[in-house]
């Protein structure tokens, strides 16, 4: 058995194989997969998220208007 390790991104639900490996890896495969941890991706949007803010000052919610079918 051949073993190599790569890195790849998944792209709708496919994960890549590099060009070099391709002919080594034509036939069945067995695949571990090992998820990068994304804490600084997640931290980024909520931060990102965080400056994006609407005034709501003298904004009165109806809810027949709201709910009113036309």
């Amino acid at each position: 058995m051949e073993a190599v390790e790569f890195n790849a991104t998944v792209e709708n639900g496919v994960i890549p194989i590099p060009q070099k490996y391709r002919e080594a890896f034509s036939d069945n495969v067995k695949v571990f997969v090992r998820a990068e941890k994304k804490t600084e991706q997640k931290s980024a949007k909520k931060k990102k998220l965080y400056y994006i803010g609407i005034d709501m000052t003298g904004y009165k919610f109806n809810r027949e208007e709201a709910n009113e079918r036309r």
